[in-house]
């Protein structure tokens, strides 16, 4: 489906109140002069693309590393071959079937992609794993890749390596060069990475190169990082990198929609801006991060950092919880999917924050991104199979309204495909209270049967409304069917 355009040069302005729930966080409206989507299909609607993904990621043992200072920060043969024969056996009888590398380590290639990804050693002269390698150990487990990468990043170690499809342009002529790009944003900082500069010579053929690379040595899943660095080079009011402008971030964002299109590879967003409403993400990514970096986790990082404070640029939300409520406003079947980072399972105080964790992103229709090794007890917070049915079902739920103080924006519900309803009624409080759902105000009537997915237990018929006693920071999860 081809959106139709209505444009608006309306500039938002923003005034935000912490019980001012009139409010939407739209951005900069008259950033776009013309509609950046025309001709573009959103990911979603591709086939097998409607979903969100079950998966481990690097990003714990590597985030870490970093906080210990060990640089260069490295995953080696050893650390993959243990941590694929430990999803292999505890997580993907699941569903999960993906290990997803991620920042902080090495990301290195000889022609502009990457190819290697970590040294094996502290010592940077240290060879290097080779994707490929990676891959070979995944699929004899029945496993696959996810990549951390960005086709507006540069990996080479020859400037003069050809740009597949064009007649002789290096990748080098790619970066930055101080006597053209004159309008970049900051031109007084220093890029953190070494980016593509999307109007000079050879850019698109470079991002088609890109989708084809991973294409074809089969990873379908790729993390793209840290754009609101190269879209105005800020995180929200700290100047970072040059930033390469709102038009330049645009065409790539153009030509990752065609050609993940094209190669059949699911987009995973991060660190956008979201301007305009996420208006060119929606159609660029089948996937877009909503909050802050997880960290060391904790309820803090997912509940209360920063509580109902929303900004016009990445991180729009400082808390997963307040980010899934609010761009729940975009989500839905066909349409993007949102990403409140990684779970850090063994951060959490208590077994009802754990729930609350695994279960908000779930009914959101998100991913659940294990990150680190949990064990035991923590572990069966990612095997509850009847809670991964929403998952497997393609689930996407709604807020009962988009507030972030009041009660309704801790009830959601949302259908399942054989016509069953799922209602969840968290409690983001320091204590215990009473959380009531009318079915009327989710246009239910009549008699349903009522299922707790994370106690396997049936509990009876109910008619007018669902109401629970919610321990502070904890859920229930009703699954309501006739």
């Amino acid at each position: 489906m081809i959106k139709k355009y209505i444009y608006s040069l309306a500039l938002a302005t923003l005034f935000l109140s912490c019980n001012n729930n009139e409010w939407d966080v739209s951005s900069n409206l008259s950033v776009d002069k013309e509609d950046p989507t025309v001709g573009l299909t959103p990911m979603a609607e591709q086939e097998g693309m409607d979903y969100a993904p079950l998966y481990w990621s690097v990003y714990g043992a590597l985030r870490q590393q970093e906080k210990d200072g060990s640089y260069p920060n490295i995953f080696t043969e050893a650390d993959w071959d243990k941590t694929i024969d430990y999803v292999a056996t505890n997580l993907k009888p699941y569903g999960y079937d993906m290990l997803v590398t991620d920042g902080f380590a090495s990301m290195t290639g000889e022609n502009g992609y990457m190819t290697r990804y970590s040294h094996t050693e502290k010592d940077e002269n240290s060879p290097e794993v080779e994707l490929t390698t990676i891959i070979s150990k995944l699929k004899a487990k029945g496993l696959k890749l996810g990549i951390y990468d960005s086709p507006f990043w540069l990996h080479y170690t020859n400037p003069d390596a050809i740009i597949p499809g064009t007649n002789g342009i290096k990748v080098s002529s790619l970066r930055y060069d101080p006597a053209k790009d004159t309008d970049v944003l900051h031109p007084n900082k220093n890029d953190q990475f070494g980016w593509v500069v999307t109007d000079h010579p050879g850019a698109e053929q470079f991002f088609e190169g890109f989708f084809k690379h991973y294409a074809d040595i089969g990873v379908k899943f790729i993390r793209i990082d840290f754009l609101s660095w190269y879209e105005d080079g800020m995180n929200y009011s700290d100047q970072i990198d040059r930033g390469y402008g709102r038009e330049r971030y645009v065409k790539g964002m153009q030509w990752i929609n065609k050609y993940a299109h094209k190669y059949g590879i699911y987009v995973s967003l991060v660190m956008p801006h979201l301007k305009n409403n996420a208006i060119i993400e929606k159609y660029a990514g089948n996937m877009i991060r909503i909050d802050a970096d997880v960290l060391e986790g904790s309820w803090y990082r997912f509940s209360d950092n920063n509580r109902g404070t929303l900004r016009g640029g990445w991180p729009n939300s400082e808390n997963a919880f307040d980010g899934f409520i609010n761009w729940s406003k975009i989500s839905g079947h066909g349409k993007v999917r949102l990403d409140g980072d990684f779970i850090r399972i063994g951060s959490f105080d208590n077994d009802d924050e754990k729930m609350s964790a695994v279960s908000l992103p779930l009914i959101a229709g998100g991913p659940i991104a294990v990150t680190d090794l949990p064990t035991g007890h923590d572990l069966t917070f990612f095997q509850n199979e009847e809670i991964l049915a929403l998952q497997k079902d393609g689930f996407v739920g709604q807020p009962l309204k988009r507030d972030l103080w009041s009660t309704n924006g801790e009830i959601w519900y949302g259908q399942m495909k054989d016509g069953s309803w799922i209602v969840g009624l968290f409690n983001r409080e320091q204590s215990a209270a009473t959380r009531t759902l009318e079915l009327s105000k989710i246009g239910l009537s009549g008699s349903w049967k009522a299922r707790d997915l994370w106690k396997h237990a049936d509990e009876g018929i109910v008619t007018d409304k669902i109401e629970a006693i919610i321990p502070s920071h904890g859920c229930k999860i009703i699954k309501l069917s006739k």
